[in-house]
């Protein structure tokens, strides 16, 4: 039975109807705030151990001894100070009770090819989300007593051809990350997921068509990729846009009352100008279409941007300081990566897959390497990385055995996904292109443009291109006229 509201406030949130956990000395505590203290852990600002810190002393978190909560904390099967869960034993104890019996063998014991996912998942700093995931993942927490009783193969097929593969697909990368199934590229399955599905309800030519295309053009060049380690997030979605482009100007050639094989000039050129520049990237499937002889031969010509965002140096410089400001509402990752935006101009693809190799610190002095060059974070930036280091994101569950990245996913052994960051600074009115070409700009102005290349990445080609749209050429054009005087 729940505990019935009471009257009165809570002495932590002052909130008044609410249903209260406990007494301790500064007063009644409901539940919320209950369970935020009783999982908070750190530095007694009293006694100066790391222990929970469910009080408080002078206004700080502190421990029960230093607090006078006379309540112990401290699980009786394995000591550890915790909230506890049941019967009052600690969120950990819990999720090792009931992994031991869901991945029971039949014989009382963990079965032998589960053993490192039950170790990795009870060694796991809050056991709590482990405990929360079974509970809501039905079909996972199914699957898993079915794999450890040998009723069903631990194996990729089990996961594919389960009723609902979505819903075990986080097992399913778990399963990999801690070597219990052999290495394999999910997103290349699931880019084939996606191409079955759009082309399930196309006409049966346009099916074949569409399918021969997204196969031998776009799956070939991903699988290039990845052998060569060159595979990067941004590729999935290009094939994705120009798969979905293709498919429209399928539709487009139907609506018209005409077959591939039918197609005229006038039909591009219609096509083109009847909808957004992205029908533009249709412009691979028909020509690759032409080439194999499933269109005739028609003009697809490339499209030109007809400019280039760019954001003023004050609205770069804003943004900057905004990022710095520790009363800024914590971006978490995405504050960091908005930083090398800013101030290095590198692109969020390239970014949300750096590597924890690419920050070093040279005696106290951060750097960060985006090619064999070193480049000096300086203060007040540093400190900002500094912090972001020490509190990496999504550490906290066994998403990741061996973590690698400077920002780690909530998917097990994966980055964060370039598309998280790019909304969180998008919902922060950043634009990300025009924030990109604006620090461009600014560091060509301050070294050589060939410098910026080969220390950010680029090619020099861009780097003169931005140093030119700048303004930089003509100042050095002053420059020279007024040393020649």
């Amino acid at each position: 039975m729940s505990r019935p509201v009471s009257c009165g406030a809570c002495a932590r949130c002052d909130r008044t109807g609410v249903k209260f956990a406990t007494m301790w000395p500064e007063g009644r505590i409901c539940r919320r705030c209950y369970q935020q203290a009783t999982r908070l852990r750190g530095i007694c600002p009293g006694c100066a151990e790391h222990r929970l810190l469910p009080g408080l002393l002078d206004g700080a978190p502190a421990c029960t001894d230093c607090t006078g909560i006379a309540h112990d904390f401290h699980c009786p099967r394995c000591g550890r100070e915790d909230e506890a869960v049941r019967d009052g034993i600690c969120a950990h104890c819990c999720l090792s009770e009931e992994l031991t019996d869901l991945l029971d063998d039949g014989t009382g014991a963990i079965a032998a090819p589960l053993q490192p996912l039950f170790d990795a998942l009870i060694g796991q700093k809050h056991a709590r989300s482990a405990r929360t995931w079974l509970a809501v993942n039905r079909h996972a927490a199914q699957l898993l007593r079915e794999i450890a009783q040998g009723r069903k193969r631990l194996a990729h097929e089990t996961f594919q051809s389960h009723p609902y593969p979505a819903k075990v697909a986080f097992l399913r990368a778990l399963c990999i990350e801690y070597q219990l199934l052999e290495p394999v590229n999910l997103d290349i399955e699931r880019f084939q997921s996606w191409i079955e599905a759009k082309t399930g309800a196309l006409a049966a030519q346009d099916a074949r068509l569409i399918n021969q295309y997204a196969r031998w053009v776009h799956l070939h060049r991903i699988r290039h990729l990845e052998n060569t380690g060159t595979l990067k997030t941004g590729t999935f979605l290009a094939a994705k846009q120009s798969t979905t482009m293709a498919i429209g100007f399928l539709q487009h050639l139907r609506t018209r009352g005409r077959s591939p094989q039918e197609c005229t000039q006038h039909d591009v050129d219609d096509w083109l100008a009847g909808g957004p520049t992205t029908r533009s990237l249709a412009r691979g499937f028909i020509r690759w279409a032409a080439q194999h002889g499933h269109l005739p031969a028609v003009d697809f010509p490339y499209r030109t941007a007809h400019s280039s965002p760019v954001i003023s140096q004050a609205q770069r410089l804003g943004h900057i300081e905004t990022l710095t400001d520790p009363l800024t509402e914590n971006l978490g990752a995405a504050r960091i990566a908005a930083l090398f935006l800013l101030l290095y101009g590198q692109p969020l693809t390239r970014i949300s897959c750096m590597d924890l190799e690419q920050i070093h610190d040279d005696e106290g002095r951060l750097t960060v390497s985006f090619t064999d060059d070193r480049i000096v974070i300086p203060s007040p930036f540093d400190t900002v990385v500094r912090a972001h280091l020490t509190a990496l994101p999504n550490m906290n569950t066994a998403a990741h055995r061996q973590n690698s990245w400077l920002f780690p996913g909530a998917r097990p052994g994966q980055h964060l996904h370039q598309g998280t960051i790019m909304n969180r600074l998008r919902d922060r009115g950043i634009d990300l292109r025009g924030a990109r070409n604006a620090s461009l700009r600014a560091l060509v102005l301050e070294m050589p443009a060939p410098v910026v290349a080969d220390a950010f990445n680029y090619s020099h080609s861009v780097t003169n291109r931005h140093r030119r749209d700048a303004g930089a050429l003509f100042t050095d054009y002053i420059k020279n006229r007024s040393a020649d005087s």
